[in-house]
């Protein structure tokens, strides 16, 4: 960073390493892509999970008529 002066005023020219405060490595897209792919993983999995567990909660028998709506008796 250094100071110059032009028309009359002061003015700070900064280095374009110091306008960006480090160096570019390119290593956020990748965490965003691995970070992405595994809460898709994580959901998935959660799902599939809800799919499996369905049989024990009853809620397979909860849509069948009972005997006497079958029947119409």
């Amino acid at each position: 960073m250094h100071k110059e002066e032009e028309d009359g005023r002061v003015v700070t020219h900064v280095s374009r390493q110091e306008a960006r405060s480090g160096a570019s490595t390119h290593v956020t897209r990748y965490v965003l892509g691995i970070s992405l792919a595994l809460v898709v993983i994580a959901f998935a999995i959660l799902l599939a999970g809800g799919f499996f567990n369905t049989a024990g909660t009853g809620a397979d028998g909860s849509h069948q008529a009972s005997p006497a709506e079958a029947g119409g008796n």
